[in-house]
């Protein structure tokens, strides 16, 4: 399984070193025993929660446990953004706005239009394709040009400014300079670029012009005075939503789809929900892959004030204020005591039960899209022929730092099919 680096730098800042590499190489094994022996483990600086009621507990609780570490480097990049900022006034009004914006009846639309997107670029594959740049990167490149009104440059650019700001904001926790200075300047290059987008879409708006119905127009159309956005908040909330969708997306893509290769019967089976255009069933593959490899194993939080978890429970544990706290999300989902035989690939489990998209207050903004959107690129990827591994390297994920970088997979012939 894919690790995100920066987690484990803070597991070598807090705990032993040993440990770090330990939990790197066999994360499942080792949360599995904590969740048994030590489900929630707090020290003066650091704590490790594990089981799924308790993951849930500290992701719904947002006063205790917040993440202002999110909000001083949007600050710094972007401007702030509703994933970096409590249950502030700002937040309120951010969320409003957006809300106002992107819309649940949007959803069949971005699936139609992902689907579509995602099938031009398998038809133009000649044999193989690399799901991770000629795939899923271009197809939601696309998507959010259309769907937003914010096309990049081009996609490798698009991708790049993305990758650069959210490897910064939500990866880099032992702020390495290095990162840093990448994602300031991906953030000098975007942010004018947006500006330009959005006064030419405020000059239409202004004269009257017909403008296409995507999100910057409905944010440009609320004005600030009537609870609207400003055309700078516009533009960091543009950068938040972009940063944090394309890179989220390519991993649990790439994750998922590699899962799958690894099992056969249950790849035979997504196939054959593909072919029958079952979009809903292959997102059940889709999502139990993801289970197994998933964009991301673990969120963190800052311990705001100094509160118990588990209350009344052999395992109750006080968490001190000031300590950062990881919340172990892959193993909640591994969890016997909230997952019926979870060491098991089963397509029965209720969407709701995964931990995907995180829980609570900062809940993936884009979960219900995502819910169409990852089995909408699966679907054009397996409705077609048989789909191999490539042999080789480029059969096997190649990774870009914490990033996905490339996995091939081949179609077999009409006639083999």
């Amino acid at each position: 399984m894919g690790s995100w680096p920066s987690v484990n730098d803070v597991l070598r800042q807090r705990v032993s070193s040993a440990l770090s590499q330990a939990l790197e190489n066999h994360s499942r094994q080792i949360f599995a025993l904590l969740r048994r022996v030590r489900p929630l483990i707090a020290t003066r600086r650091f704590g490790v929660v594990t089981r799924a009621d308790d993951v849930r507990a500290v992701l719904a609780d947002h006063s205790h446990f917040t993440v202002p570490f999110y909000n001083r480097k949007m600050s710094e990049i972007s401007g702030p953004f509703i994933l970096g900022l409590d249950d502030t006034p700002l937040y309120q009004r951010d969320h409003a706005a957006l809300r106002g914006a992107i819309r649940p009846a949007d959803v069949p639309r971005l699936a139609a239009a992902t689907l579509a997107a995602a099938r031009d670029h398998v038809a133009a594959a000649d044999g193989e394709i690399d799901i991770v740049s000629q795939l899923v990167d271009p197809t939601v490149d696309r998507v959010i040009a259309e769907y937003f009104g914010t096309s990049g440059p081009d996609t490798a650019t698009q991708v790049r400014w993305s990758r650069e700001i959210f490897q910064q904001i939500f990866l880099n926790v032992t702020n390495s300079a290095a990162p840093r200075q990448r994602a300031l300047a991906a953030a000098a290059e975007m942010r004018p670029y947006l500006d330009a987008q959005i006064a030419t879409r405020r000059a239409a708006l202004n004269e009257g012009d017909r403008v296409p119905d995507d999100v910057l127009t409905r944010l440009l159309q609320h004005p600030p005075e009537e609870g609207g956005l400003h055309d700078i908040a516009v533009r960091h909330n543009l950068i938040g939503l972009i940063a944090g969708w394309i890179p989220t997306v390519s991993k649990a893509f790439a994750g998922a789809v590699n899962e799958l290769l690894g099992r056969p019967s249950e790849l035979e089976r997504t196939q054959q929900a593909a072919r029958a255009g079952d979009q809903e069933l292959v997102g059940r593959y889709v999502f139990e892959a993801l289970r197994f490899q998933p964009q991301t194993w673990a969120l963190l939080r800052s311990c705001a004030a100094e509160c118990t978890l588990a209350a009344g429970t052999r395992r109750a544990t006080r968490f001190r204020g000031g300590s950062t706290v990881l919340v172990a999300t892959q193993s909640a989902m591994f969890d016997k005591l909230a997952f019926s035989a979870p060491d098991e690939f089963r397509i029965d489990r209720p969407f709701e039960d995964y931990l995907h998209f995180g829980h609570g207050l900062h809940m993936c903004f884009g979960r219900e899209i995502n819910r169409v959107h990852l089995p909408a690129l699966a679907v054009a990827l397996f409705e077609g022929p048989r789909v191999a591994r490539a042999g080789g390297r480029a059969g096997q994920m190649a990774w870009d730092g914490p990033y996905p970088a490339s996995l091939t997979v081949t179609f077999a012939t009409a006639t083999s099919k």
